[in-house]
């Protein structure tokens, strides 16, 4: 009986399709259990890590193995409250984009001769 049981916890365990990290670099299955889209990376970046953890009412988020399992604007990012990977609002990178440097445009140089010339031959003056 001790056999099956071993073997039954065994084939549980290694049905695991994704594996997170914890901060600490513990990798955890991650999966929920459920079938996910094809992994994908959201832009954006996760938020800061809370300072303080809220109550949970009966709902507490899902987990989730990477960004292709939430909503668009969504990162799978680690909560230490929880205790695993779960969907949050993207935070937009704060850094400084520096806009391309564009040359100014030259203009070919007017040959005065030629405007002289060309206004003559128009009847001004030049």
């Amino acid at each position: 009986m001790r056999v099956i049981v071993l073997a039954l916890m065994v084939a549980a365990s290694s049905a695991c399709r994704y594996y997170c990290r914890t901060p600490e670099d513990v990798a955890y299955c991650c999966d929920g259990g459920k079938d996910y889209r094809h992994p994908e990376t959201h832009d954006g970046d996760c938020p800061e890590v809370r300072s303080s953890c809220p109550r949970f009412g009966t709902n507490r988020p899902d987990v989730c193995p990477h960004d292709g399992a939430c909503a668009p604007h969504s990162k799978c990012c680690f909560d230490v409250c929880l205790g695993h990977h779960t969907c949050k609002l993207a935070v937009t990178p704060t850094y400084t984009v520096t806009p391309p440097i564009t040359l100014p445009t030259t203009k070919t140089p007017i040959n005065i001769a030629i405007y002289a010339r060309n206004k003559v031959n128009q009847g001004g003056r030049p």
